[in-house]
């Protein structure tokens, strides 16, 4: 007979119900459960949803209640205490769950500087683009801007308006006169495209280090500004790579506001299954508007006929929307419309980086309410809603989904992603501040002081995300946007997290719902 006792875990949390509703602490915990027979419980380190009934919910908030294995099995039955102790509800009495992920960050400590966990690129092939959309992330992270000019680099916060004086496919934007990229340094300037040079040496680092870390696969995206002004450099990486190099599989992606896709570079992105993303802010189909304030040159005609065309062609077209202070007047149903007619599946919601700016003019409760809204209009109409907020629902009810991203969860800068700038300065992320070193010295981006800080931010944020019920699978938002709001990515955003407390509770609401048919999202 076994002589192991077992306990709730400290981080067994339930649904909140309507009188457990404070987003500004740390709820959902059993003990405060005081709802119907039946709820969602899950566990706030490793996801594991599970529907429980409310004598299991009694059960889960006995903390620190230690009893025998057996003593339980005649409270509750066997198979009901094996599905406890398998989602992880129940542990050995004494044990402390946050520890097996000291352990996984010791043993990430140990290999990080190898490379081991870098499985993609993010090729800038241009700081240029041919709109000038307020509040793009790209030029609006004074912190990282800053940061950047004071090691060498040159760049101006602010939007930045190339103006394309030749309708040449493949010709380079000419700079307006005034244009404020006339300088000698060429690191971030608008002029200045990746080379092809840069780009397959990037890729080709990038495919060495995977193959000798054994990884077998490798994601290339391609990034700006608009990276299609340097479409020469797309072409030139998918016809010199394709889908595989020296053993490791290749798969590709593009960011881009759709007004510049010709036929060529149509054909290699469907014969490359790249996935591409339109970025479209709002639709007001009145009027043809569709990004946010900013010198629209392009109709919404030639936005609309890309994705269109991308469609037809094979391409895996998707969408992507901005839900900000930028775009809170605009945004509506509209494009989920245009979504559901044009026969696509999902909508990418990107809630602001500037959430500091963004929760103080709407509270956090409305931001969620609305895309909650949003979300049920979607699903009536055949399109669901993602985003970062929904990643994080999902590592809570799919436990394939947390065992992928536990340790990056939805922000990938943390170890997994490298960005490189047109020069061959490397960077987490487009929008984090901290140069790691240029592709010369591959290697050496990994030893780096700054990609460490960056890559053990993994498993958990920073210490205010103690005991919060989605420390396990939230980010805190983008890396590079709480640099720019707090000067660290240990510190977190309190507008966002409040919103995403809301979000994610009424995704799980929904969640609920469709498997407990007899209820219904409060």
């Amino acid at each position: 007979m076994s002589a192991t006792t077992f306990q709730p875990s400290r981080y067994a949390r339930t649904l909140r119900t309507s009188g457990d509703r404070d987003f500004s602490r740390f709820g959902g915990k059993p003990q405060s459960y005081n709802g119907p027979e039946r709820t969602m419980a899950y566990h706030s380190l490793f996801g594991n949803a599970r529907i429980v009934d409310h004598e299991i919910v009694s059960l889960l908030a006995e903390s620190g209640t230690a009893r025998s294995l057996e003593e339980l099995r005649e409270l509750y039955g066997d198979s009901a205490v094996r599905e406890l102790i398998d989602a992880r509800f129940l542990v050995e009495a004494g044990h402390d769950e946050a520890r097996e992920i000291d352990e996984l960050l010791a043993a990430r400590r140990e290999v990080l500087d190898q490379g081991v966990f870098h499985s993609s690129i993010q090729l800038v092939l241009t700081n240029a683009c041919n709109f000038s959309c307020q509040g793009c992330f790209a030029y609006n992270f004074d912190g990282g801007v800053e940061e950047r000019n004071s090691s060498g680099e040159s760049v101006k916060p602010g939007p930045v308006l190339v103006q394309l004086r030749s309708s040449r496919p493949d010709s380079g934007p000419t700079l307006a006169h005034g244009d404020w990229n006339q300088g000698t340094d060429q690191g971030r300037n608008p002029s200045m495209h990746m080379s092809r040079e840069v780009a397959e040496k990037t890729v080709r680092e990038a495919v060495a280090l995977r193959k000798a870390n054994g990884g077998g696969h490798l994601t290339v995206s391609f990034f700006g500004g608009e990276p299609t002004l340097a479409r020469g450099t797309i072409l030139h990486v998918l016809r010199t790579f394709g889908d595989s190099c020296d053993g490791v599989s290749l798969s590709y992606d593009l960011t881009s506001n759709g007004s510049r896709i010709d036929d060529e570079l149509l054909a290699e992105l469907a014969r490359h299954r790249v996935a591409t993303t339109v970025s479209v802010d709002y639709l007001v189909p009145e009027t043809g508007e569709y990004r946010g304030n900013q010198q629209q040159r392009t109709p919404w005609g030639v936005v609309r006929k890309a994705i269109l065309d991308m469609r037809d062609a094979g391409v895996p077209v998707s969408i992507t929307t901005v839900l900000s202070q930028y775009t809170w007047d605009k945004w509506g149903t509209p494009l989920i419309d245009f979504v559901a007619e044009a026969g696509l599946d999902s909508l990418d919601v990107i809630v602001s980086f500037q959430a500091k700016e963004f929760f103080e003019q709407h509270h956090p409760r409305d931001v969620a309410q609305r895309l909650l809204s949003a979300v049920d209009y979607g699903r009536a109409r055949g399109v669901q809603l993602s985003g970062y907020w929904y990643q994080t629902f999902q590592m809570i009810v799919d436990e394939r989904k947390w065992a992928a991203q536990a340790d990056y969860k939805t922000c990938p800068a943390v170890g997994r992603q490298l960005s490189i700038e047109p020069n061959g300065s490397v960077f987490a992320c487009k929008a984090t501040a901290r140069k790691l070193g240029t592709i010369d010295d591959w290697r050496g981006v990994f030893s780096s002081p700054a990609y460490a800080d960056y890559g053990m931010r993994a498993y958990t944020n920073g210490p205010g995300c103690q005991g919060c019920e989605l420390q396990g699978t939230c980010s805190g938002g983008s890396a590079g946007a709480l640099e720019e709001e707090n000067g660290s990515i240990q510190r977190m955003s309190p507008g966002y997290c409040a919103y995403m407390r809301e979000i994610v509770q009424g995704l799980l609401e929904r969640h609920y719902a469709q498997i407990q048919p007899s209820a219904a999202p409060s």
